[in-house]
């Protein structure tokens, strides 16, 4: 996990889409306002040390990247031990100590001349850093650490995130060693879901088990949720089901039917006989508005011989008038589904949506044939549909 969040620092590549963020949260555990302060100023630190947007790389060497990792390292320390110390009865000490064990500082005194120019393996030769300082540190931070594991009131959160914090550690050491496999995966998503039923763990070795099953976008993909759907995880059983209504679209039509932000009423009943676009986005996305291009252009190119698109607006409540301005200046003609849910959007939510763009492309029969039509995917399927 370290390593990969140095490499985001050191000149990630902005996402390919946006995620929905599953970023360490203040856990349910009732807070007083000085904890949630406190849990607050460590979050602040630390969501810096994740990925960040394209424009946080902008003006910035790879020196200056490093330098600012490692002050918001021992920022992320220092405010969770503070936390911890002035909280010796709150049960929300421990979610400090999970910081604490989730980013441990490198200490770095200083960066050696050609870093700029290495290459992402070769970083570490290059940072000069305070061997005697960590070594403390170490020592401190294996007794909190053990304190967290031994404790009888850590919340379930806590719990949770820590036993993931455990796996991904083994499933690295299997894939190192050879020994990691498929049902690895699986066997570790079941025990999340059964000892943690109100948790998100379990959903995320499911997706990941989903990714390498080869089942996503083919017609077996029902035959991995259908079990799920009786989880005793709460967000793996809603995700399940959703799957389950992507799974159904693909083999008969899809009924969508709402009024448009400017008022039109849609109905893809209306809409058979026409080759449709479902085009899940919001303006806030970049990799959204990156191919924007492409749709614009499949839509000017092929709407009078048959084309739609609709689309399905991910924005929040207070940027309805943002989305009418946008389309209007971007020249998008097409109808435009808003609710101000974000990610809590009922048809993004119906149809499991958790990345943009996500685009559902359908045939004149109203059955969804691709859920990929991105890029250069979209217009030879566009073509093939409408025998041009």
């Amino acid at each position: 996990m370290k390593r990969l969040l140095l490499l985001a620092a050191l000149g990630l590549a902005p996402l390919a889409h946006a995620q929905r963020s599953t970023m360490t949260e203040i856990t349910s555990v009732p807070t007083s306002e000085s904890a949630k302060a406190g849990l607050e100023e460590i979050n602040k630190h630390h969501l810096l040390l994740g990925p960040q947007p394209k424009e946080y790389f902008e003006g910035k060497t790879k020196t200056e990247l490093a330098k600012i990792r490692a002050q918001e390292e021992l920022a992320v320390r220092d405010a969770s031990v503070k936390f911890y110390e002035e909280n010796p009865k709150d049960p929300l000490r421990w979610e400090a100590v999970l910081h604490l064990i989730m980013i441990q500082p490198d200490f770095i005194k200083d960066i050696k001349p050609g870093f700029e120019d290495a290459k992402p393996g070769d970083y570490k030769d290059y940072l000069i850093i305070d061997a005697e300082a960590k070594a403390v540190w170490e020592k401190k931070l294996a007794v909190y650490e053990a304190s967290l594991r031994s404790a009888t009131d850590v919340p379930w959160e806590v719990q949770e995130k820590l036993a993931s914090l455990d796996l991904s550690k083994k499933i690295m050491a299997a894939r190192k060693d050879g020994s990691f496999n498929d049902a690895m995966m699986q066997t570790a998503a079941d025990d999340f879901a059964k000892r943690f039923p109100k948790g998100k763990a379990a959903l995320g070795f499911y997706m990941q088990a989903f990714q390498k099953s080869g089942k996503k976008g083919t017609p077996e993909a029902k035959s991995f949720w259908e079990p799920l759907a009786n989880s005793p995880s709460e967000v793996v059983k809603t995700r399940a089901e959703a799957e389950l209504r992507v799974a159904a679209v693909q083999s008969q039509p899809m009924e969508l039917k709402f009024t448009a932000v400017d008022g039109r009423e849609v109905d893809l009943a209306k809409l058979r006989g026409k080759v449709v676009l479902v085009d899940f986005w919001a303006t806030w996305c970049g990799p959204c508005i990156a191919e924007l291009p492409n749709v614009k252009k499949a839509y000017d190119t092929y709407h009078d011989k048959g084309f739609e698109v609709i689309g399905i607006s991910l924005d929040k409540a207070d940027d309805k008038q943002k989305l009418i301005d946008f389309t209007k200046a971007k020249n998008m003609p097409w109808p435009q589904y808003f609710d101000g849910k974000h990610w809590e959007n009922e048809i993004a939510r119906k149809y499991a949506i958790s990345g943009i763009p996500a685009m559902f492309l359908l045939d004149q029969n109203g059955v969804v044939i691709s859920t990929n039509a991105r890029g250069e995917k979209l217009e030879p399927e566009i073509k093939r549909l409408l025998k041009l």
